[in-house]
């Protein structure tokens, strides 16, 4: 477990941190089950617990795409403790990540080695740049086929979906939002901006209802 501080006081703040020359093999070392962290080319990212919005929000979407995932018996929807190796170097933790049941390790094992079907992940203040800019990139570089960026602060969601070599963007800020990676899927944006949100299973059963 990692703790952070400054002087005598512990920082419980929201905050980001970046540790320098990290291999593999000390990052797997530092890191355990109550350390939210990702190593992206030899810089570990130590992250601050999320905030209750960012957790429930991010509970939220991954309840709704693991349920309809189970129903179909289309594969595993894990996040965000699991991690991801998905090259030489880099290791990340998204909010919500789908593999398809036939790329199911067994037994499974500490971390996925390889690239996601779908990645999800859910912005906050002290993430956006990071995930905006560091994260979409190796996202991207790793060819993962779909990555949705869910941002509650203005209300849209920001997809990427990769297309023959490249990724076209697409901004989402009401109706419906698809997935081509998790198939059949979809949910409708207005429910990440209720206050609260609904009743997870009401929206899997209009989702499984089709669209």
């Amino acid at each position: 477990m990692i703790e952070v501080k400054c002087g005598l006081k512990t920082i419980d703040l929201p905050f980001m941190i970046q540790v320098y020359e990290v291999t593999e093999e000390m990052f797997d070392e530092l890191v355990d089950e109550d350390t939210k962290a990702e190593l992206i080319d030899g810089v570990m990212i130590v992250h601050s617990p999320a905030s209750m919005e960012h957790d429930n929000v991010g509970g939220f979407t991954r309840g709704l795409m693991s349920f309809y995932s189970d129903a179909k018996q289309l594969g595993v929807v894990l996040g965000p403790d699991s991690l991801i190796h998905l090259a030489p170097g880099r290791k990340c933790a998204p909010d919500v990540f789908f593999i398809r049941r036939e790329r199911i390790p067994m037994p499974l094992p500490k971390e996925f080695e390889g690239v996601p079907e779908l990645v999800v992940e859910v912005l906050s203040p002290s993430n956006r740049r990071y995930d905006l800019r560091d994260k979409r990139l190796i996202y991207r570089e790793a060819g993962v086929g779909e990555v949705w960026f869910i941002d509650a602060e203005l209300r849209r969601i920001i997809l990427d979906r990769h297309r023959a070599g490249s990724y076209m963007e697409e901004i989402i800020t009401e109706g419906q939002v698809f997935s081509e990676a998790l198939p059949g899927f979809w949910l409708n944006a207005s429910w990440l901006w209720a206050t609260p949100l609904p009743n997870r299973f009401m929206c899997l059963e209009e989702i499984l209802r089709g669209r």
